[in-house]
């Protein structure tokens, strides 16, 4: 019985043995590696050295020829005390301080000729807030992308370099970065170049500047505004495509027929919309030649304050006419139309109703 077990117990003696000292070997190589490079020393240099330096090598191949229990049990006790030297000169060194005695120092951080920079992962690349998006295909290629520049450089040469092989290699039109006290980026953000409005002008639109006495603060390209002329004509919920703070000056794209109705007239007042403001039913209007046509809504707004309807009232009667006549059957006729319009002004305010009699209320 003691013949049996005293191969597997003088395997698992000299295995300790071994062990110890190899797991102090190995810490100290772990610790080193970690004090110079800032990086974990990888498991299986640690086990490979530890198993050379104990002289292993030449054991390997006879106990793979001849395999014995003592054997294969000195073998695992020495990886495990070898894979916890490796863990544990890590961590002690990690834990050092970064700043200490200046003579270490300069060991630690030898005068490097290149340094590199990593972008971070796409989930940390950001948008620039009010400058068109980067795809997210675009920012999956840049995620994690290492740059090689001087070590000698400062932080701004550095953010300038970076920035410059974005725009020139990637083609994005802006971006924002942050760098760190150690030198790696603490905030990255990207835009995609600025389109041309003719790339973006929807078909049968026009982009329409206009000049404002005065602009809503902090209005910004995408708000929706109601624009109230000089000349009386209202602009109904368009989009701010444009903006010159500077000059006062607002581009919306609108159909080409309201330049001549807005031509040689400023912007008396704009008003911000909320996002929240529904869109009205879409009602088709047939006139008697029989062509169909959206229902013009600025052109029955601005008729009825032609003739003396406050803006608010005048919102309200043909928001009432469009649900009503969304009920029938599209689409609707003119005259249809032109009767709803006359009976709701009738009982809002009777004179307007006769003054509106008077003209041609659908152009």
């Amino acid at each position: 019985m003691f013949n049996m077990l005293q191969d597997p117990l003088i395997g698992l003696l000299d295995g300790l043995i071994s062990g110890a000292i190899a797991f102090f070997v190995v810490l100290l190589l772990a610790f080193f590696y970690r004090f110079f490079t800032n990086e974990k020393l990888p498991t299986f240099i640690g086990i490979a050295f530890g198993l050379g330096f104990w002289g292993f090598t030449g054991g390997l191949i006879d106990i793979f020829q001849q395999p014995t229990v003592g054997g294969v049990i000195r073998i695992l006790t020495v990886l495990i005390f070898v894979v916890w030297g490796v863990n544990t000169g890590d961590k002690i060194s990690s834990e050092i301080p970064q700043k200490g005695i200046d003579i270490i120092k300069g060991i630690r951080s030898p005068n490097k000729k290149f340094t590199k920079i990593k972008l971070p992962h796409q989930r940390l690349i950001f948008d620039i807030a009010l400058k068109p998006k980067v795809p997210n295909s675009l920012k999956s290629e840049l995620s994690e992308r290492e740059f090689t520049l001087p070590a000698d450089l400062p932080q701004e040469s550095i953010i300038k370099r970076v920035k410059r092989r974005l725009i020139t290699d990637w083609g994005l039109g802006d971006a924002e970065i942050e760098l760190s006290q150690d030198g790696k980026i603490s905030h990255f953000s990207i835009a995609a170049k600025e389109e041309g409005l003719s790339v973006i002008l929807p078909t049968g639109k026009i982009a329409i500047p206009i000049e404002c006495k005065i602009l809503p603060s902090n209005l910004t390209i995408g708000d929706f505004v109601t624009i109230f002329m000089e000349n009386k004509h209202v602009i109904e919920k368009t989009e701010v495509k444009g903006i010159d703070v500077k000059n006062k000056v607002i581009t919306i794209f609108s159909d080409p027929n309201i330049l001549k109705k807005i031509s040689n007239s400023r912007a008396r007042l704009v008003i911000a919309l909320p996002i929240s403001v529904p869109k009205p039913p879409a009602l088709s209007v047939e006139d008697e030649s029989g062509v169909i046509e959206e229902f013009k809504t600025d052109t029955m707004l601005n008729s009825l304050i032609g003739v003396g309807v406050e803006w608010k009232a005048a919102r309200e009667i043909v928001d009432r006419i469009q649900y009503k006549l969304c009920k029938l059957d599209p689409p609707v006729s003119k005259q249809v139309i032109k009767k709803a319009i006359f009976e709701e002004l009738e009982n809002e305010n009777s004179e307007a109703a006769k003054k509106l009699k008077k003209r041609r209320i659908w152009k």
